[in-house]
């Protein structure tokens, strides 16, 4: 087995951590998006007060930012240990993740213009 420099194991041992702490952070935004949002659901069911787009938007930015993190990640990992399977399959993951992103950019935008129609008609009828 071949012995690396140290400097290049270094990088090595922080490339790999460096992976892992920016996959937990997209997995907590994820989480705590998801816990804001039954939260803010299980009001909205309760009360009806509020709106459900809102928590769509919420949601929606959420996933969108932890799917920007776990795209970071697998660059990262790729890097590391290239191998041309590794970087097919990289590729694949950000070409799926970035045209979920890309949907879920587009539908955002479609509700919050959906909200300032509503609020305009609100408007316009008082």
């Amino acid at each position: 087995m071949e012995t690396l420099h140290p400097i290049v194991a270094g990088l090595d041992t922080f490339s790999i951590i460096s992976a892992g702490i920016i996959g937990y952070v997209g997995v907590a935004i994820l989480m705590v998006g998801s816990a804001k949002a039954l939260w803010m659901f299980t009001r909205f069911f309760a009360t009806r007060k509020g709106r459900f787009s809102h928590i769509r938007i919420d949601l929606g930015k959420h996933l969108a930012l932890g799917l920007e993190f776990f795209i970071g990640k697998d660059i990262i990992e790729s890097v590391v240990h290239p191998t041309w399977d590794d970087l097919g399959k990289l590729g694949a993951i950000i070409a799926l993740r970035t045209v979920i992103t890309i949907f879920l950019s587009r539908e955002l935008k479609e509700v919050e213009e959906e909200m300032k129609v509503e609020q305009m008609e609100k408007k316009i009828a008082s």
